[in-house]
């Protein structure tokens, strides 16, 4: 007996509509890991939690902003910013530790007069004496050069640590004064080291490092620790905020719009590639890639690709036939994406858009786009160059000048080094309005003549400096300095009238000219006037 078959029944409970997706396609995703737990050890000061720091970046994340830093758009704006802030010099001015803000005229005699001890050095020293020995260090350790690196890898890492060596103290226990000043890089660089109690920076984690205090780890007195920014993730201090990070996907996008997409424009926009439809013989059954491929061979010639396909083969086809070509790569679409990407990488550093190059933003040179550059100098750059002369102030100078008076605590120091990045030079080209405005600061007193120049760029004249040349002889036709000869000679004279008159001739040769001149010498010494007879002969003159 047949057995009867089952028919399921569908489900009256309707069903709820779902949405499912895979990440290999397109979508929208935003960040979602900014919140952190963490269970490890934590201490107490004064009623407040401190816990090891943590770095807020992955590895995986590190090495896309280094990826992004070999864009040339965002190096570009990497290098402007850190020239800005860092590349144009500084000055240094020594001051006394409880009043720093002294009139100029009792800072001078203060500066030549007042001298100390500096057991380091083991001689008495005025304060002048002592700005000078330490600039005179920072110039040999190329300061400037390091802190310009280091700022720039600040942009990208967020951090960067700048050891100064020798790491160990003497044999009396004593901090020595810096030899070299080396740039640790970021790969070897980990975790900073906090103290249990105040959540101070004593330390940071090097790779590699050999020290006797302990391996590995550098004191805070033999570094300058760097920071871009504050970093705002949970349990992330002292790691410093990447510049680079807003803007890392954008950057690498634009690497590969750049690197990829317009070499493979490129080759489509000069070369259209063609489709043939190449009919196979029945002798050929079978063997259809061999014959495809040995006729690509043949009409490949140059970078383009042509594309063959089978087609129908039967005594009515004509032979090879040309199909419908793909379409070309939209240029225009991808110069789109192009910019927005580089609008985004403008934004994320503040910059005014002409200064990457991008004529469509603002026109470039000169006194173009005056009011851009100078908020961009008073918003973004004047802050930075704040926040870094405070961090040398204080991990550099003054760590230096402890080591000369040997005193731990610098707030103990007689005296304190200050540091001012000289700001960028606003103009480049002076307009008559520009010059009336200077003149009227002058006058007022607001500005003398070395402060014009200053702001114009001009250098002072010397006459030292200005060559003496060499007098040429008595034949005009020979110029001593390059031996070139005078192609013609100019003849100014007035006639009877009053009316001046020009011409212009060939010059004489040279042995004409050298009779002239010995005729003439021969006849003066013939005829030797007084004064009153060359008075007379020109009275009796009636020409003109």
């Amino acid at each position: 007996m047949a057995k009867k078959s089952k028919v399921k029944q569908a489900k009256k409970n309707k069903g709820t509509p779902r949405v499912a997706g895979v990440r290999a396609t397109a979508g929208r995703d935003f960040q979602r890991l900014f919140q952190r737990k963490m269970n490890g050890e934590v201490g107490q000061y004064q009623g407040l939690q401190v816990w090891a720091p943590m770095d807020p970046y992955l590895g995986t994340q590190r090495r896309e902003f280094k990826s992004a830093m070999t864009n040339p758009y965002v190096y570009r704006a990497s290098r402007i910013q850190t020239t800005y802030v860092t590349g144009q010099g500084y000055t240094t001015e020594i001051v006394p530790r409880r009043e720093e803000d002294v009139p100029d005229e009792q800072l001078d005699e203060w500066q030549r007069t007042t001298s100390y001890d500096v057991p380091y050095l083991n001689k008495k020293m005025t304060a002048e004496q002592i700005k000078d020995k330490v600039d005179k260090m920072a110039v040999d350790l190329d300061l400037a050069s390091n802190i310009f690196n280091a700022y720039m890898t600040c942009l990208e890492q967020g951090r960067c640590v700048l050891a100064l060596t020798p790491l160990d103290p003497d044999e009396n226990g004593n901090w020595q004064l810096p030899e070299q000043i080396r740039l640790i890089r970021p790969e070897y660089t980990e975790r900073p080291v906090l103290d249990d109690n105040t959540g101070e920076l004593i330390g940071v984690r090097i790779i590699g490092v050999r020290s006797e205090i302990r391996d590995n780890i550098i004191p805070s007195t033999r570094f300058i620790y760097l920071m871009h920014g504050w970093n705002n993730e949970l349990f992330s201090d002292y790691y410093g905020d990447s510049k680079i990070s807003r803007i890392a996907d954008e950057a690498n996008t634009l690497n590969i719009v750049l690197n990829q997409d317009y070499e493979r424009a490129a080759e489509s926009a000069w070369y259209k590639p063609p489709v043939f439809s190449v009919p196979i013989p029945p002798q050929e059954a079978g063997n259809e890639e061999d014959v495809l491929t040995q006729f690509i061979q043949r009409v490949n010639d140059a970078k383009g690709q042509a594309i063959a396909v089978t087609g129908p083969s039967n005594p009515e086809e004509t032979g090879v036939n040309v199909l419908t070509t793909p379409p070309h790569a939209d240029i225009a679409g991808l110069e789109i994406v192009r910019q927005g990407l580089i609008k985004a990488i403008i934004t994320a550093f503040g910059l005014p858009g002409f200064m990457l190059s991008e004529g469509d933003i603002g026109k470039l040179g000169g006194n173009a786009n005056i009011e851009e550059v100078d908020a961009y100098l008073n918003q973004e750059i004047r802050p930075e160059c704040k926040i870094l002369e405070a961090k040398l102030e204080e991990q550099f100078f003054d760590r230096v000048l402890c080591i000369l008076f040997q005193e731990k605590d610098a707030r103990k120091l007689p005296c304190k080094i200050k540091l001012k990045f000289n700001k960028p030079k606003l103009l480049t080209l002076l307009t008559p309005d520009m010059f009336g405005v200077l003149m009227q600061m002058a006058q007022l007193g607001f500005i003398d003549e070395s402060g014009i120049r200053e702001m114009l760029g001009l250098e002072e004249y010397d006459k030292d400096t200005m060559s003496k040349g060499s007098q040429g002889g008595p034949d005009p036709t020979r110029n001593k300095l390059n031996n070139w000869r005078q192609p013609v000679q100019i003849n100014l004279w007035q006639d009877g009238s009053g009316k001046m008159n020009i011409t212009a001739a060939d010059w004489v040769k040279t042995d004409e000219w050298g009779k002239m001149e010995a005729h003439n010498k021969d006849k003066a010494s013939k005829e030797k006037w007084t004064k009153a007879q060359q008075l007379k002969k020109w009275s009796e003159d009636t020409r003109g």
